[in-house]
């Protein structure tokens, strides 16, 4: 599978750098800002598969940039992946509906969010490959319903026992 090209967007740098090495490691291209508004300049001028957004950050925050993606830029729609300290109800419902796909609670956990990636890859491989045209449904990677991530994570995890 061809690596991703996933746009760590965090204004702490610990957090940004831990992602970023991350990204690295695990085989896909870093696209890095430390703000909302570089993250958008990123956006407009790079094909990004993955967004990782920090919610709170200076200039446009990750809530923000969400909403401005969904309704500015065409198909096919990076995957976002909003991380945050705010995890009540109603915070993550606002998440949801500012378009985020994916939604984790700080500190990430980041076996769970490789899990996260290797799934998006698995499903962008297979909507290259020409399976998911076969059946003629063309989905941008923005339709990927959690639930969709959560039933391949558990393929994944089949294969390798």
């Amino acid at each position: 599978m061809r690596p991703l090209t996933i746009l760590v967007a965090e204004d702490e740098m610990l957090a940004r750098m831990v992602l970023e090495r991350s990204v690295v490691q695990w085989g896909h291209q870093l696209v890095s800002a430390s703000n909302g508004d570089a993250a958008r300049e990123a956006l407009q001028t790079r094909k990004i598969d993955v967004c990782i957004l920090d919610w709170n950050m200076p200039g446009m925050t990750g809530l923000e940039v969400c909403r401005w993606l969904r309704t500015s830029l065409a198909a096919p729609l990076p995957y976002v992946i909003l991380i945050t300290c705010k995890e009540q109800p109603e915070e993550i419902q606002a998440g949801y509906e500012a378009g985020a796909d994916d939604y984790l609670v700080k500190p990430c956990d980041l076996k769970y969010l490789r899990r996260r990636i290797a799934t998006i890859q698995e499903k962008l491989g297979h909507q290259a490959s020409g399976l998911e045209q076969a059946n003629g449904r063309k989905r941008g990677l923005a339709s990927l319903s959690p639930l969709d991530l959560y039933l391949s994570d558990l393929r994944l995890m089949r294969r390798k026992l």
